[in-house]
């Protein structure tokens, strides 16, 4: 665990009652469903150079553990980024999009207040011109372009994006003040995985599209937008901080693409399989039906071929 923050003025924030819109101007009050943004930005590292990167991000973490996201990607409105290590496996879920010359990756999960402001019209070379990693040699261990996954991105269909409403306070005190995380083989403090779940070829594919496309029409309107975003009791009971799913359409089939950040992985398992909640039971039935391996979400732990490198969080995100 890092080192507590010694920064008063940030103490105060979390500790006196100020409201977030005041502790960092250009955030929502509070979080929910659909109110903040993220993308995924997957770079290819150079063949034979994965060790060489573990090990730069390792030495940078031991140099700012009392650091946070806006140490490591200093873009106004970003409230978290985790960087994974892909063994080259994302979005490769079964026979969808096979490629086996396919090598290893930095893979950034990037949740920012709006997805639509400046610079993340080309989200790999804001990130590429903003952290200071590429000033310490990542730049020379990446190779090729970079590929960004995100709901505006063709072939890409924008599920949701949930944020417990009082993940910060949770977090705090779960945590503590920092944060990066630790990295390359120590304990991460809190489950953060991601995951890519292919569903069924065919009809179950092509109606979850479908299914997706129709939601998000209606979240056009105010009304729907409004009563979804306080529809947080499922993610606040399982103790769930942070909840994304991105659809993808891969060779014959969509793939879903999962993110999670969350406070105990049991608690969540728990949580889930006891809640009478109607969206929790409808989602469970759902998956079963169109997941080609239910089991492999539906059932702890989740696996995933994305190891964690460093995960940050501005500690006074809603």
């Amino acid at each position: 665990m890092s080192p507590p923050r010694t920064d008063e003025s940030s103490d105060e924030a979390l500790t006196d009652g100020t409201s977030d819109r005041e502790a960092r101007p250009g955030y929502p009050e509070r979080g929910g469903i659909d109110v903040f943004d993220s993308l995924l930005i997957r770079q290819p590292i150079a063949e034979g150079e994965t060790e060489a990167v573990r090990g730069l991000l390792a030495d940078w973490v031991d140099g700012h553990r009392g650091g946070d996201a806006r140490t490591l990607l200093p873009v106004d409105g970003v409230t978290l980024v985790t960087l994974f290590l892909d063994d080259g496996g994302f979005g490769r879920t079964g026979r969808a999009g096979d490629d086996a010359g396919r090598g290893d990756a930095l893979l950034w999960y990037v949740e920012v207040a709006d997805g639509g402001a400046d610079g993340w019209g080309t989200p790999d070379a804001t990130v590429r011109s903003a952290s200071p990693l590429f000033e310490t040699g990542l730049a020379d261990l990446l190779t090729g372009e970079a590929t960004v996954h995100a709901g505006d991105r063709d072939g890409h269909r924008y599920v949701t994006h949930v944020t417990n409403p009082h993940r910060r306070e949770r977090y705090a005190n779960a945590v503590g003040r920092p944060l990066v995380a630790p990295v390359a083989g120590d304990e991460l403090p809190i489950p953060v995985a991601i995951v890519s779940l292919a569903l069924e070829r065919g009809i179950p594919s092509a109606l979850a599209a479908r299914a997706v496309d129709l939601v998000n029409w209606l979240k056009r309107f105010d009304r729907v937008q409004s009563w979804a975003r306080d529809e947080t009791d499922t993610v606040e009971a399982e103790a769930m901080y942070t909840e994304s799913l991105l659809l993808e359409t891969i060779g014959d089939r969509q793939v879903v693409h999962y993110y999670m950040e969350t406070e105990d992985m049991d608690r969540l398992y728990e949580a889930f399989y006891e809640s009478d909640d109607w969206e929790a039971r409808l989602s469970e039935r759902l998956f079963r039906q169109l997941l080609a391996d239910p089991a492999a979400f539906l059932e702890p732990p989740i696996e995933t071929d994305c190891e964690v490198l460093i995960h940050a969080v501005d500690p006074e995100r809603p």
